[in-house]
């Protein structure tokens, strides 16, 4: 099934399950899941009427979106880099000007290289930005990693903190809202108005900080 929105044709699979709510889900390939209720009262036509303009804004928002990892390049800290193969028994990754070079033999996968890069770099940036926010917020995680994450960041109740492995990719004061965001979590695990309050105080232009967050895709 497909449907043309905004000039773009949107590949559709419609989804029945138990639930009381129908949903739609749009992914950056322009993929969209109709989810239903599986009591067949409500049709994907129906839906997709009633929800003719939220699909108009959010194929708006793809258009305008950054991917910012592909097979041909890659962001790092909000800046884009060509990736450059160079074949070489000594594997290594090379920043230069515009490209990301990866020196590497035909066995390793240029991906993985790419994927460890990305992690290590993440990790070391998080790591020490959250130490810098924790002394300021006076809240201390229990842990600070990365781990494959659909989303941005993520926090444990048991005060854990887990950081998309690829959260190197974004500018960096895109990547500090998401640190401070996830520490305040330690605190109020909710996104209420004490949390948003105290966001502010670190980061006064935090809204604005969220709406370019939402530019910004994995792949």
């Amino acid at each position: 099934m497909f449907l043309k929105i905004e000039n773009k044709k949107l590949i559709c699979k419609i989804k029945y399950k138990k639930i009381r709510h129908a949903y739609l889900r749009i992914t950056p390939d322009y993929h969209l899941d109709i989810i239903l209720p599986n009591n067949g009262k409500l049709s994907a036509e129906t839906l997709l009427k009633e929800k003719r303009n939220w699909l108009r804004r959010k194929v708006r928002e793809i258009e305008n979106s950054v991917r910012l990892f592909d097979e041909k390049s890659v962001y790092y800290k909000g800046k884009k880099y060509e990736i450059k193969v160079i074949i070489d028994k000594n594997s290594r990754i090379e920043l230069s000007k515009n490209f990301l070079k990866i020196y590497k033999s035909k066995r390793r996968k240029t991906e993985n290289m790419i994927l460890e890069f990305l992690a290590d770099e993440t990790l070391e940036y998080v790591s020490k930005k959250a130490g810098e926010f924790s002394e300021r917020l006076e809240l201390f995680p229990k842990q600070v990693s990365i781990k494959k994450l659909k989303s941005f960041g993520h926090c444990t109740r048991d005060g854990k903190i887990f950081f998309n492995s690829k959260l190197i990719c974004l500018p960096t004061k895109l990547i500090d809202y998401v640190v401070c965001h996830e520490l305040i979590h330690l605190k109020h695990f909710n996104h209420s108005k004490k949390f948003k309050s105290e966001l502010a105080k670190i980061l006064p232009d935090y809204k604005e900080l969220e709406k370019q967050l939402k530019k910004y895709y994995w792949s």
